[in-house]
């Protein structure tokens, strides 16, 4: 994984309201990291995200997907309003509104494409 862009990562996530100690953090950075780096038009979570994330950390998918659930309503409760209103713009209708497990991850990784990349 490339430091700097793990940095940028957690950055986000801790802005976010996604600490460490939350159980499914490791996996969220990872999932940001992946869908940042892919670039394949049609990519499914369940089938393809979830069953990688699994791999590489020797756990099940299903746990993975649950972890990564828990972390992002955990985190929801919370975050950084102006934070979320830059990174997930109109996605999100309200602040209890929370985004689903592929709509944050999307929305963080294409955030990064966008702010990160042309920070280079």
């Amino acid at each position: 994984m490339d430091n700097k862009l793990e940095k940028e990562i957690v950055k986000i996530l801790f802005d976010l309201g996604i600490s460490p100690s939350i159980k499914g953090y490791r996996y969220l950075v990872y999932a940001v990291y992946y869908c940042h780096c892919i670039t394949l038009p049609n990519i499914s979570f369940s089938k393809d995200i979830y069953p990688r994330i699994a791999d590489h950390f020797e756990t099940t998918a299903s746990s993975v997907e649950r972890a990564i659930r828990h972390a992002i309503n955990t985190g929801w409760c919370r975050h950084d309003h102006e934070a979320s209103a830059r990174i997930f713009g109109n996605t999100i209708y309200s602040d209890i509104d929370i985004p689903s497990n592929a709509v944050f991850i999307s929305a963080v990784a294409e955030w990064i494409r966008l702010n990160y990349d042309s920070a280079d």
